[in-house]
């Protein structure tokens, strides 16, 4: 047990919990040379006894000292009995330097904890963000199929002898647009033209305008196959209830409808001179 002078007693308190003047003042608001003057027992630098009291209870709060003690002693105007440990104070100074090193790890550890949640949350947005977005398409040009049959006579070769070949009738199907709407154009030598629409394993209403398919018809397993005759320079228009699973030809040529791209669609179909 020793009996120590309040600023004595203030000092060692400060020491023992590792903190610098500078941090004290950072801790209690108290400027520098008022607290060197409460350690050093010159009271009389604070403005009155009311600051020296106020002051004392603050640093006393700060180093977790009994401020009652302190501020009897005040106003005794008497020592501090202290119970203490000799503890060689270059050896606290160390221990002091140790924990504000450890301390100083902390803050470190939660910023870059906070900064790695920031950069998980900003990625997970944005690759979500990127997932949700509509897949931008270019608008589809209209592609012009093109398709020639020549038609020929067969060769027919009997006893090495050739019969010579009939005239070559050209024809051409050229299928421009797309969507639910498609236009077809044959060109050909012929006054007329032969339209076979069938179906395999489909189910399909069809109809054809200005034909004797124009009341329409249903095709189906038990109804493969409907015809009807062209004029040329009569425009007609091909209706199908069911696209998927229609093949429509015009003399034996296949018109593509790869083109019609709802689950119903109408043909524009011209014949004309070649």
């Amino acid at each position: 047990m020793r009996k120590k002078t309040i600023g004595e007693v203030l000092r060692l308190a400060r020491v023992n919990q590792g903190l610098s003047l500078e941090e004290l003042q950072r801790k209690t608001d108290i400027q520098l040379h008022m607290l060197e003057a409460l350690e050093s027992d010159d009271f009389d630098k604070l403005p009155s006894p009311f600051y020296v009291r106020s002051f004392l209870r603050k640093y006393a709060w700060a180093v977790e000292l009994d401020e009652s003690i302190v501020l009897d002693a005040y106003d005794s105007g008497s020592m501090i009995t202290y119970e203490e440990v000799d503890v060689d104070e270059i050896e606290l100074s160390g221990r002091r330097r140790s924990n504000r090193k450890k301390r100083s790890l902390l803050p470190l550890f939660y910023f870059v904890l906070f900064s790695l949640s920031i950069l998980i949350f900003v990625t997970y947005y944005v690759w979500n963000y990127i997932q949700t977005q509509p897949t931008e398409t270019t608008s589809a040009n209209y592609n012009v199929v093109t398709t020639t049959n020549t038609t020929t006579s067969e060769t027919t070769t009997s006893n090495q002898t050739t019969s010579p070949s009939s005239s070559s009738e050209a024809s051409t199907v050229t299928v421009s647009g797309q969507g639910d709407v498609i236009s077809v154009e044959y060109k050909t030598s012929k006054d007329t033209a032969e339209l076979q629409l069938s179906v395999t394993d489909a189910t399909s209403w069809i109809s054809v305008s200005d034909t004797d398919l124009a009341g329409g018809t249903t095709l189906e397993p038990n109804n493969k196959t409907a015809k009807t005759t062209i004029s040329k320079g009569s425009p007609v228009t091909i209706t199908l209830g069911v696209v998927k699973g229609v093949k429509i030809k015009i003399d034996n040529q296949e018109i593509d409808t790869a083109k019609l791209t709802g689950q119903t669609g109408w043909i524009r179909l011209t014949v004309s001179s070649n």
